[in-house]
């Protein structure tokens, strides 16, 4: 899409260039071929797209469902982290859930962080999320700050759990895209001055790869924040064998500006690229189901406290990104650089005549 984007707007260019200047039969020539070659690459576009639309849509049709529901608790940020505000935040996630359950084996989805203390330990607290898997027959999937302690050392991670239906973790996955300057300083060893400078930023360790969890043999791949920005993470997991992935996060920091709309719409490339559902659990908005041809099918609104009900469905379907990954995006760097190396070529080449 860059691709057509950047050269459609060269043509564009060039064409306005031949308008102001006095072009002479070759270059008009020249100009009237890139611009049929723009159309031509248009319509093969539109018509190859609407026909993988509709095959992709056969196969959704075809493929096993499971009830959803994406958690919007709308948390303020300023008293999410608050000790005195955990049970409120707690409740407001049980009461949600249970008012909106699937009926069973269905699947909920709270956003980043959603509970904020340490789920590993057990607590009262502990015992009320998992209680809320079992009460609802229902799968669980949430954010929740972790830790590991080795060799006197304690490491931090952003994470999330997944609860079966009847209570126990499953599994759990550890962020690996960290923000810079919001969970870690980078190059802190070799600068130790820019630590003093964000005095405050959480230290978070690094996942050890982009592992799906399980959902008895159906895989779910799980994108925290802005991870679901970059196409690697979602293709490392189709690449190991995910049907459908999930995306929590929290953009409260955002507030009523254009970056929770964007961060939405670059999700939705992440369905597409890889053929899959996914869902979006946020803990301000917006969250939504985009279903595998990047169709967003229902979504909330910014700064409610909501619920999300649907289907989504598991989909085993390969793709050309899924096989060649950027395969096009290193051939036009090294057109790129053949072209920019083309006039020195020909200057050597003048030199020596």
């Amino acid at each position: 899409l860059t691709f057509v984007i950047v050269l459609l707007n060269a043509i564009i260019c060039d064409l306005l260039a031949g308008v102001i200047d006095s072009l002479e039969r070759k270059e008009r020539k020249r100009l009237h071929m890139e611009f049929t070659g723009g159309v031509l690459i248009l319509i093969a576009l539109w018509g190859y797209g609407d026909m993988r639309v509709r095959q992709m849509r056969e196969i959704v049709d075809s493929a096993p469902s499971l009830d959803i529901s994406l958690i919007q608790g709308n948390i303020d940020q300023s008293i999410k982290w608050n000790p005195q505000h955990q049970d409120e935040t707690l409740e407001i996630y049980k009461s949600l859930s249970g008012r909106t359950s699937p009926h069973t084996l269905g699947l909920i989805i709270w956003p980043e962080t959603a509970a904020p203390f340490y789920f590993q330990d057990t607590g009262l607290r502990t015992r009320e999320v998992v209680l809320i898997a079992k009460n609802s027959a229902s799968w669980l999937l949430f954010g929740s700050p972790s830790y590991i302690r080795k060799d006197n050392k304690v490491s931090f991670f952003n994470s999330a759990f997944l609860l079966s239906p009847e209570g126990g973790i499953v599994g759990r996955y550890d962020k690996v895209h960290l923000v810079p300057y919001g969970e870690y300083v980078p190059m802190r060893r070799f600068f130790p001055f820019i630590g003093k400078l964000v005095a405050g930023v959480g230290d978070f360790g690094t996942g050890k790869g982009y592992y799906p969890l399980l959902m008895d043999d159906r895989k779910v791949g799980v994108l925290i924040c802005y991870e679901a920005i970059f196409p690697e993470s979602s293709l490392a997991y189709k690449r190991m064998g995910a049907g459908m992935l999930v995306n929590i996060t929290n953009d409260a920091w955002f507030g009523r500006s254009s970056a929770p709309y964007q961060h939405l719409s670059m999700t939705a490339f992440r369905a597409v690229e890889n053929r899959l559902y996914v869902l979006r659990a946020a803990n301000t908005g917006i969250s939504a189901i985009i279903d595998p041809t990047g169709k967003i099918l229902s979504h909330t609104d910014l700064f409610i406290r909501t619920a999300l009900n649907g289907k989504a469905r598991f989909i085993d379907k390969g793709t050309y990104y899924m096989a060649y990954g950027d395969a096009f995006v290193y051939l036009c760097l090294i057109s790129l650089f053949i072209i920019l190396l083309n006039p020195f070529l020909r200057r050597k080449k003048c030199w020596k005549n």
